[in-house]
C-alpha cells in the first residue's frame, strides 16, 4: 500500500513538473526537451536516493532483529510490538526463538530430573540386591543357617516388590495414562480400610488411629485418594508411634477435608519442601523410599485439591483439602 502511494506520488510529480516546463516553454523546442530531461533526471535521482535509504533502513532493521535475538531473555512481555513492515516478522521471530529457548530449557530441566530419578531408583534397587547377594554368599559358606539368611533374602525381595509397585504407580500418575475416575464413596469407610491395611503393614493390631468428625461422601477417585491418605497416615504413625494419629473430617461450603494429626516435633518449612522431593529421606535407615509424601501431593493436585501442612505447639497435621 505504501509503495503504491509512493509510485502514484512520483507519477503525479512528474506530470506537474512536466506541465510546468511546458508552461514555461510551450514551443516544444530544445529548451522544452532539456527541461523535461532535467525533471526526469531529478526524479530519477530522488527515486534512487529513496531506494538507497530504503535498503539501508531494511539492513538496519535486519541487523536490529539479529541483535535482539542475541539479547533475548525468557520474558516475551518485555518486547514491544512494532507496527511496520518488519513488525509482524520481528514479533514472529521473537516468539519462535523464545519458544525454542524455553523448550530447550525445559528439556534440560527434565533431563536433569530424569538423571536424578534414575540415580535414586538405581540406588534404591542396588541396596536390597547387595543384601541378597551377600546372603547368598553366606548360605554357601554357612549352610546350617539357610533359614535365617533366607528370611533376610525374603525381606529384600519384598522391598524390591514394593519399590516396583510404587514406581509403577508413579509412572501411571505422572504420565496421565490412567485417568482419575470420579465415584461416590464414604470417607470414613476409606479411613477404616486404610487402618486395616496399616495394621498389616506394621504387623500390629489396633493401631492408635482415632477417627473424629462426621462422615461425608466424596466424589473423587477412590483408589488414588486411598493411596494419598495411606501415605499421610503411615508417615504420621512413623513420626509419632507412641501417641498415634488423629484423623478428623472437616466440611465447609467451599471444600471437604481430611485432617491427619500427629504428635511429633513437626517439620520446618525448609524440611517440608525437602520432603516433597521424591526419594528424599532424612534418615537413610528408614524403611520407606521417600516417595509417599510427593505422591500424595501430586494425587491431591490432580483431583482439584491440595495438600496443606500446619505446625502447632503440641501437634501437627496434614490437611487433604478437596474443593467442590
Amino acid at each position: 500500500m505504501k509503495n503504491n502511494k509512493i509510485f502514484l506520488g512520483i507519477v503525479v510529480s512528474n506530470f506537474i513538473l512536466s506541465m510546468f516546463v511546458v508552461f514555461i516553454s510551450p514551443r516544444f523546442d530544445v529548451v522544452t526537451a532539456f527541461g523535461l530531461l532535467i525533471v526526469n533526471i531529478v526524479l530519477f535521482l530522488l527515486i534512487k536516493l529513496y531506494d538507497i535509504k530504503q535498503k539501508q533502513m531494511i539492513n538496519k532493521k535486519i541487523h536490529s532483529v539479529f541483535e535482539l535475538i542475541n539479547t533475548l531473555d525468557s520474558d516475551i512481555n518485555n518486547y514491544e510490538i512494532v507496527d511496520d513492515e518488519f513488525g509482524r516478522l520481528r514479533d514472529e521471530i521473537i516468539k519462535t526463538v523464545l519458544e525454542k529457548r524455553q523448550s530447550a530449557t525445559e528439556a534440560t530441566k527434565n533431563r536433569d530430573i530424569l538423571k536424578t530419578y534414575t540415580e535414586d531408583i538405581a540406588h534404591q534397587i542396588k541396596t536390597p540386591l547387595t543384601g541378597i547377594l551377600l546372603m547368598l554368599d553366606l548360605i554357601d559358606g554357612e549352610p546350617a543357617n539357610v533359614k535365617e539368611y533366607a528370611l533376610y533374602i525374603r525381606n529384600d525381595v519384598n522391598r524390591l516388590y514394593q519399590l516396583t509397585d510404587i514406581l509403577l504407580k508413579m509412572a501411571s500418575l505422572d504420565s496421565g495414562i490412567v485417568p482419575m475416575k470420579n465415584e461416590n464413596f464414604s470417607v470414613k469407610e476409606l479411613i477404616v480400610d486404610v487402618k486395616t491395611s496399616l495394621e498389616s503393614f506394621f504387623a500390629k493390631e489396633d493401631l492408635p488411629i482415632i477417627i473424629k468428625g462426621d462422615d461425608f461422601t466424596l466424589f473423587r477417585d477412590r483408589q488414588w485418594t486411598y493411596e494419598a491418605v495411606f501415605n499421610i497416615i503411615k508417615n504420621g504413625l512413623e513420626a509419632s508411634s507412641e501417641k498415634g494419629v488423629e484423623v478428623e473430617f472437616k466440611i465447609s461450603t467451599i471444600y471437604h477435608s481430611i485432617l491427619v494429626r500427629d504428635f511429633s516435633e513437626g517439620l520446618s518449612y525448609k524440611r517440608l519442601q525437602k520432603n516433597y522431593t521424591r526419594f528424599y529421606k532424612p534418615n537413610p535407615k528408614t524403611k520407606g523410599f521417600g516417595i509417599g509424601l510427593p505422591m500424595a501431593k501430586s494425587i491431591m493436585e490432580k483431583q482439584n485439591g491440595e495438600l496443606l501442612y500446619f505446625r502447632e505447639r503440641k501437634s501437627n497435621y496434614f490437611e487433604l483439602r478437596f474443593y467442590k
